[in-house]
């Protein structure tokens, strides 16, 4: 198990992945709705979710590891299978997010002629987005649900003393 200063990294790393997860998800969501900020936020956007998706699969990683180190108990299983759910859907939405910006970013427009005939197809655009809002909510959700498990698994024998 990797420690930082005495403490499992695990415990560091998933405020991270609180505090990012539903940011890149509200950016996503803005940006496949509101066509007019996409000027603005194409990369902000792009940078969040691969950001968010990142400390999402290294947090899932050193919370494995505190797993490995701590007895075994139901709540903390449970935490795992979201912790990995949401991992996933980190990653997902993140290339969601990248596949819209390279579909509809007006940067990536002049800079990437060869994905015009991509751009023509207005019901790629329309599947992109609805998926890119599905998946924004779904990590919204994921990512409170996982660390409500967490909390549930932290704080479950407090009142025990």
């Amino acid at each position: 198990m990797l420690e930082f200063f005495g403490l499992p990294t695990h415990i560091l790393l998933l405020h991270a992945v609180v505090v990012f997860s539903p940011l890149a998800a509200l950016g996503g969501i803005l940006y496949a709705v509101v066509s007019r900020w996409r000027r603005a936020t194409e990369w902000p956007v792009a940078v969040l979710a691969v950001v968010s998706a990142g400390f999402a699969v290294v947090t899932a990683s050193a919370g494995e590891r505190l797993e490995e180190a701590l007895p075994s108990e139901p709540l903390i299983r449970e935490h795992a299978e979201h912790g990995d759910l949401l991992k996933v859907v980190a990653v997902i939405f993140a290339g969601l997010v990248i596949l819209l910006v390279l579909e509809t970013g007006p940067w990536t427009a002049r800079r990437l002629p060869q994905l015009d005939r991509l751009r023509a197809l207005p019901w790629l655009r329309i599947l992109l987005q609805v998926l890119t809002v599905l998946g924004g909510l779904f990590l919204i959700y994921q990512t409170i649900v996982t660390g409500h498990s967490g909390a549930a698994a932290t704080w479950a024998d407090w009142k025990k003393g």
